[in-house]
């Protein structure tokens, strides 16, 4: 019952140009307690996005205006909304450029409901728990300050010598992960786990690589040569103390 009430709280957003998926996806999911909505553009999927609905997102790449991939690149400017990618193409580059982009997970069409509804239950646990988790942090300390920064985990913002950061929130989260582990070498296999849970798509594609390789852009005085966030060779990052 408990389950069916959390469930029932959440609502996922459906971008596709397929009607008759978006049909039976809307009637799995709703048998599933879930709140559903759909879009069958991308720029009608930005719109839903945008009016903050949303706890998920399950996002074709095949839209008739904009690849979905290029929305889930959009969306990653601005939240860290759980997504979904659903396409009829299963080749390896596709997986890693949607998972470089920022999405949670991947699906190729077709596909079992039951499989995407596992998925889905999976990634929002995982999403509460670091809600969890975060809020428990900023009640105990509020802010934290770390290589020069100050971090507001209430605010959820950044400063560098007084001056704003503008981070996205993957971004944030991975400041946030490494002020905790200060004077560590972190393996990127425990990167990856902790922030993204146990999707294996993420330990082989460079997405980790790429958000780090921006937040550097932000945070270092010379990204070429990092002196907070170092990279050890054939092991994973090693952290300023």
């Amino acid at each position: 019952m408990q389950a069916d009430l959390q469930q029932a709280d959440k609502t996922i957003l459906i971008v596709d140009d397929d009607r008759e998926i978006c049909e039976l996806l809307k009637m799995f999911l709703t048998l599933e307690k879930y709140n559903v909505i759909s879009a069958g553009t991308g720029l009608e999927g930005l719109k839903s996005f945008r009016e903050g609905v949303a706890d998920l997102i399950v996002l074709d790449i095949g839209l008739p205006d904009i690849s979905g991939q290029q929305i889930c690149k959009l969306i990653r400017q601005e939240s860290d909304v759980p997504i979904i990618m659903l396409s009829a193409n299963d080749s390896v580059s596709d997986k890693v450029i949607c998972l470089e982009y920022g999405a949670d997970d991947y699906i190729s069409k077709p596909f079992e409901n039951m499989e995407l509804i596992a998925r889905i239950r999976a990634i929002l646990r995982r999403v509460e728990k670091n809600k969890d988790e975060a809020a428990a942090s900023a009640s105990d300390s509020p802010e934290i300050t770390f290589a020069g920064l100050v971090i507001d985990l209430t605010r959820r913002s950044v400063t560098m010598n007084g001056a704003p950061l503008n981070l996205t929130p993957k971004e944030f989260e991975l400041l946030v992960y490494f002020s905790r582990h200060p004077g560590q070498t972190l393996a990127r296999d425990r990167i990856t786990e902790d922030l993204w849970g146990k999707n294996t798509l993420y330990r082989w594609s460079r997405s980790l690589d790429v958000h780090i390789q921006n937040l550097r852009q932000k945070i270092e005085q010379n990204p070429k040569n990092p002196s907070i966030i170092q990279t050890v060779s054939g092991i994973g990052y090693r952290i300023k103390g």
